[in-house]
């Protein structure tokens, strides 16, 4: 007899399991989704860091510009007696500082000028040609500077002409450093006299002092005895910064809110520099805020970054929302499966006098539709023998289903994948689990043929274990194509060398028979025409040579030749230099690399990479200047971020990604031997490492390539 108890707990049961299982899918996939957007926003973190790092390097190099602009000024004074206005103004006119130095408002020298002679400098100035030239602010001090020399001297730079920058704390304060010191420094924020009532910046000047030649400057008295003043630039730091620094109006990589500020802290009035109005940063929510402090000669600025994610940002969290929507709709789909799995238990004493019938039925209709099936059907028991294979199975085998059952199959396993395939299905089926396998069995025609097994464990109840059930497919024409594949993979490697050995042959051979032909024959013997061609033919041997070279290089760019260890860079460098000391030594070339952090990659490729840099550099140089590469590194988050930044002839915007490609040269001289494959070569092996490669406009002109290798 039925409990009634016992009915009504079924009863409950079958109402509110279904939706706990909901509850519980639910909360799974909020979880889950909350774990996929904060590996988005991880993402986005290191892309923000990214950004951050580039962002001082790239301020720091600005700087470091300047302060070289004013050193060369400074270097003006030291080696001529008086510097007359017309040498100022040709000078600072060289320098193309609106074209090539982006921020400064001028380039100008302030006089000292000591109480006692306040007079006749001021007398002096109005005899030539500045008869309202006064020094202001008035006043009684115990000395003075004038800003006599301002270039260009035009526009709102007038403003500028006599100020005494002495006069002003934070202007002074730098100006007595840079004199005790000898060095350059920058002032803190100040309000630059250029300055109208509209567009009003936050500025701050940089200061090298200048010294009466032929005075010992030694100690800080004589300095301050030698002192003739200082040449300086007065910077508006949006101008400076705003071209440096994307704006963050959909300008930005990675959208943040970017702010610097004059010393170590972060307070309002010592805000030098925003990129976005303070508007829109009181409507915006920052999710990370990361803050650098840069020295520049004791002077320090503070950057502060403010990552910007969500309906103001940039961050993608579609990803989030498919594992969301997805989720959401299986434990929908799940609820209503298991709530209709329950109310059909309901049902299940009404169906308990058909159930032999059914199951029998149901087992029939399985046969037939593995006897019907494309594939290789298999069951085993709780003993771990199979007890059935289907119609496919035994046409495959040619056997008989009693010569199959138990472990006779296994028989017929190919014997060097025996082992293999009994081990892998013991496993699994102690474990009651899953499991996939690939083996040679052998037709009925005596082949063996690849099967892809695949079996499962079966249960009653989802408790009574009743065996496994699995199927085969014949898989020997995709291990075939596979085994092609490899081969014809080996295959190209070899022919590669081989091609590479052949067609260097006939280069050596035309290398080798135009330098006998000029040595056996005078060249006053041999015409215009003649020399021309055997030049021609010495030129094209090389660039066959060279082609072949890199093509073999390119090839092979992906996969290391040598085992992946620990390298200084530095060695490296060194290396490559000694091999171009003639070269360097024509051109007067200059090469900055010393603090390289090392990196993790085999030493072949590394030479490749740095090899084809230093060629750019030195081959594209710039007709008017010695070539000046710098080589830097910086260790972040497991990976080596290198800038290595040329002043060469530059590679215009549109082009930049373009000269990644295959054989693409922006300018082909007859006496390069370059093939247009290098760019190709470094980025091939910097991607294989799980990088990626950029170019970029060096501060003053020239190339910068920014990359990152394993640390």
């Amino acid at each position: 007899m039925v409990n009634p108890m016992e009915l009504v707990a079924k009863h409950y049961a079958r109402i509110i399991l279904p939706w706990a299982v909901l509850l519980i899918s639910l909360l799974g996939t909020g979880v889950a989704g909350y774990w996929i957007k904060l590996d988005i926003e991880r993402d986005e973190y290191r892309k923000f860091t990214f950004y951050c790092d580039e962002a001082q390097l790239k301020i720091a190099a600005r700087l470091d510009a300047h302060k070289q602009t004013l050193l060369g000024a400074a270097a003006l004074f030291d080696s001529s007696e008086d510097v007359t206005r017309s040498e100022w103004r040709n000078y600072v006119r060289r320098l193309s500082s609106d074209e090539h130095f982006n921020g400064i408002q001028g380039l100008g020298f302030s006089a000292w000028i000591p109480a006692k002679t306040l007079s006749a400098h001021q007398a002096q100035l109005r005899a030539e040609g500045f008869p309202e030239y006064a020094v202001r602010p008035e006043g009684k001090r115990d000395a003075y500077t004038s800003i006599v020399y301002l270039e260009p001297f035009t526009g709102l730079n007038l403003r500028a002409f006599g100020f005494d920058m002495y006069s002003e704390p934070v202007r002074r304060a730098a100006m007595e450093q840079a004199r005790d010191e000898n060095r350059v420094r920058l002032s803190g924020k100040v309000t630059l006299v250029q300055e109208m009532t509209e567009n009003v910046q936050a500025g701050t000047l940089m200061y090298v002092p200048v010294y009466q030649k032929n005075r010992p400057v030694d100690t800080v008295e004589q300095r301050r005895a030698a002192l003739l003043g200082w040449v300086y630039s007065p910077f508006r730091m949006g101008d400076l910064l705003d071209k440096l620094v994307p704006d963050f109006d959909g300008k930005t990589q990675t959208h943040a809110h970017f702010r610097v500020y004059d010393g170590p802290t972060v307070q309002a009035d010592k805000l030098l520099y925003s990129n976005t109005e303070q508007s829109y940063v009181e409507t915006s929510k920052p999710s990370s805020i990361r803050e650098i402090t840069t020295d520049f000669n004791g002077t320090v600025w503070t950057l502060q970054f403010e990552q910007i994610t969500g309906t103001q940002g940039n961050t993608d969290y579609s990803k989030a929302w498919i594992i969301l929507s997805a989720g959401v709709f299986s434990s929908l789909l799940l609820f209503l499966l298991l709530r209709s799995y329950l109310n059909m238990r309901v049902n299940a004493a009404k169906m308990a006098e058909d159930l032999t019938a059914r199951v029998r039925e149901s087992e029939q209709r399985f046969r037939k539709l593995a006897d019907s099936a494309p594939v290789l059907i298999w069951q085993s028991g709780t003993d771990k023998l199979c007890y059935y294979f289907n119609k496919v199975w035994l046409e495959f085998t040619g056997h008989t289903l009693e010569q199959e059952q138990g472990s006779g199959w296994a028989e017929y396993v190919h014997p060097d994948d025996h082992q293999y395939c009994l081990d892998v299905y013991e496993t699994a089926f102690d474990r009651r689990a899953s499991f996939s396998m690939e083996y040679r069995l052998r037709r009925y025609d005596g082949e063996y043929r690849w099967l892809f097994d695949t079996g499962v464990p079966c249960f009653a109840d989802d408790k009574n274990f009743l065996g496994y059930i699995g199927s085969c497919v014949d898989i020997t024409e995709r291990k075939q194509i596979e085994n092609k594949l490899a081969r014809a993979h080996e295959e190209l490697h070899q022919f590669t060398h081989i091609a590479a050995h052949h067609l260097q042959e006939p280069a050596r051979r035309l290398m080798s028979f135009v330098q006998s032909l000029q040595a056996q024959i005078p060249t006053e013997q041999l015409s215009e025409e003649a020399i021309a061609s055997l030049h021609f033919i010495q030129q094209g041997a090389g660039r066959q040579s060279a082609l072949v070279r890199d093509i073999q290089l390119y090839l092979a760019a992906d996969q290391p030749r040598s085992p992946t260890i620990k390298i200084a860079v530095s060695e490296v460098v060194a290396n490559l230099l000694k091999q171009r000391a003639s070269l360097m030594r024509e051109t007067g070339a200059q090469v900055d690399y010393n603090g390289i952090p090392p990196v993790c990659i085999d030493r072949p490729r590394l030479k490749d990479i740095f090899n084809i840099l230093l060629d750019n550099a030195l081959s594209y140089r710039h007709p008017e200047l010695a070539p000046h590469v710098r080589i830097s590194g910086k260790l972040k988050a497991g990976r080596v971020i290198y800038r290595v930044a040329d002043n060469g002839i530059g590679i215009p915007e549109e082009y930049r990604e373009r000269v990644f490609g295959v054989f693409e040269r922006l300018q082909v001289h007859e006496d390069q031997n370059s093939t247009g494959i290098g760019l190709a070569i470094v980025r091939r092996i910097v991607e294989s490492c799980g990088g990626s490669v950029t170019l970029h406009e060096t501060p003053g002109g020239g190339t910068t390539v920014l990359f990152d290798l394993p640390g």
